[in-house]
């Protein structure tokens, strides 16, 4: 092995700037290891010096400003390794599952996009997919590569990420790193360490509901539907290839429209892919603790069938875990608030089970406890029988806000969404008050006045609620007639359905559930 770095330090790279250097990888000798960044001249303008631990080392080189071509250089006794084409810039992970790895091919419009895309300053690095590590692990690593975006290049890559990385590009006027960390059909167990879900009741309840479905088949059993499955997803996939060679431009949506839904999920075993801590261990650990600015992650859909009431709960452990594992306390996390979504069936059945709503709600307590965690609102977004929506610029432009806006602390940028901070009863009904960047609330109906309200009195049972703008623009009267005394009120409190309040900026308003006679104050519900 002599000298390997880590497979993320490629030709080509993006380093954060303004931010310590952390090199790392593996050694056989017990020689000191130094590393060096060179300019062009040969001149080096940031190293340091470590000794390897166990067959492994971490090299702290000091912050360098935004710039580069540059060279780094790592020796370790008579071993050495070069690499070059590195700039400083800004660096961020994008991680989740389907709707943050849907490729930017996938996306609405993504021909014109792909034609109309110019080599620049974004490269992009994607992380192997694996569960464990192994030979084929450190095969791939060694074989992985960060990407110049082109139009020639840009069409794999995360759709979200491409256009959350073209307005940082424009903004900032400095390279763009991007590293890709996702897998699609995973929970949010599946990327956090196991000492993680550990820690609190609600983890360990995870892992526990896992075990269980792991040993519900005999290995018989399992080896069978596996085989099945494995025939059943070839077929689909064959098919769609065959459609796509034909139009390489096909959305998500076009493929669901034209194909259905594929096989899912696949049997479960101890071994599965998806296991809890499985992508954390072989994919998360094996780029830390390299220096970033932050996090854009998309995630959730897999935890709203069995455990959405426990997400604020799992996802808050996972951001402590990655701060903790890329060495930083205040890494910035900016994820998204799920969208609109419900399968034709239950629609058409009537039956909504609400699990979309509750973790929406726990993504939200989420970004009001949890510092640096910010959330994207997207409940104006999403389609019908689509788990997948082809549109991802409007999501990235609403990442990169809150990015502009909290980590950059550029306040031109809006990112506040209204957020409903105070409940009362008045002579006309619910008075509700809102905060957040806008001047004036606006209320939009789909085919009438129903705008996503509804409340309920001391029975629990919900009606649709009407709604207008009170003069002041920042207050909105609700009135229902089925209701004598207003006990809760909620808004957009479904998996699907018209949520028409907004703001005069264009920030769509956070869904809520509320007691009426509770004092809001900072209230993450």
């Amino acid at each position: 092995m002599g000298l390997r770095l880590n497979g993320i330090f490629k030709d080509n790279m993006i380093i954060q700037r303004d931010k310590v250097i952390r090199v790392f990888g593996d050694v056989d000798s017990k020689s000191e290891i130094k590393a060096s960044l060179l300019d062009n001249s040969g001149k080096m303008i940031s190293g340091g010096i470590a000794e390897p631990v166990s067959g492994h080392f971490l090299v702290n080189m000091t912050p360098v400003e935004a710039g580069g071509p540059y060279k780094l250089l790592v020796k370790a006794g008579s071993s050495s390794v070069t690499i070059g084409g590195i700039y400083a810039g800004e660096v961020w992970i994008a991680g989740g599952q389907s709707n943050m790895e849907m490729p930017l091919i996938r996306t609405t419009d993504s021909k014109d996009v792909i034609d109309a895309c110019k080599e620049g300053r974004v490269h992009y690095y994607c992380v192997p997919v694996a569960d464990v590590v192994n030979e084929d692990t450190i095969k791939a690593e060694d074989e992985s590569e960060w990407v110049k975006v082109s139009s020639k290049t840009c069409a794999n890559m995360s759709g979200l990420a491409y256009y959350f990385s073209e307005i940082l590009e424009k903004e900032l006027d400095v390279h763009i790193g991007i590293i890709e960390c996702f897998l699609g059909g995973t929970s949010v167990s599946s990327w956090q360490s196991k000492e993680a879900l550990e820690s609190t009741p609600e983890g360990r309840r995870y892992l526990k509901e896992f075990d269980k479905s792991a040993n519900e088949l005999t290995p018989t059993q399992y080896d069978m539907q596996k085989i099945q499955f494995d025939i059943a997803d070839k077929k689909y996939w064959d098919e769609v290839n065959e459609s796509l060679r034909e139009n390489p431009y096909m959305t998500y949506s076009d493929i669901h429209e034209r194909f259905g839904d594929g096989p899912w999920p696949p049997p479960c075993s101890k071994d599965s892919i998806r296991r809890p801590s499985a992508l954390y261990e072989a994919m998360v650990s094996r780029i830390t603790p390299f220096s970033s600015r932050g996090v854009i992650f998309y995630q959730g859909e897999n935890d709203c069938e069995t455990r959405a009431g426990d997400y604020d709960v799992v996802f808050s452990t996972l951001i402590l875990n990655w701060r903790q594992a890329f060495m930083d306390d205040e890494l910035p996390f900016i994820f998204a608030q799920l969208p609109m979504y419900i399968s034709k069936d239950r629609k058409y059945m009537d039956f909504d089970d609400l699990t979309w709503p509750i973790l929406r709600s726990r993504q939200y307590r989420v970004s009001r406890q949890v510092p640096g965690a910010y959330m994207a609102v997207l409940i104006d977004q999403g389609e019908f029988d689509n788990i997948h929506p082809s549109e991802k610029r409007i999501p990235a432009e609403r990442f990169a806000n809150l990015a502009l806006r909290n980590v950059y602390l550029k306040s031109e940028f809006l990112s506040e969404y209204p957020r409903c901070i105070d409940v009362r009863r008045g002579s006309e009904g619910l008075e509700l008050t809102f905060r957040g960047d806008f001047s004036m609330l606006l209320l939009k109906g789909a085919f009438s006045d129903d705008y996503g309200f509804e409340m309920a009195g001391d029975d629990g049972e919900f009606h649709t609620a009407s709604a207008s703008v009170d003069f002041d623009g920042k207050t909105l009267i609700l009135s229902c007639p089925n209701i004598e005394l207003p006990m809760q009120v909620r808004y957009a409190y479904f998996s699907y359905g018209n949520a028409g309040l907004r703001g005069d900026t264009g920030l769509p308003a956070i869904p809520f559930f509320l007691k009426v006679d509770t004092p809001l104050g900072n209230n993450p519900n």
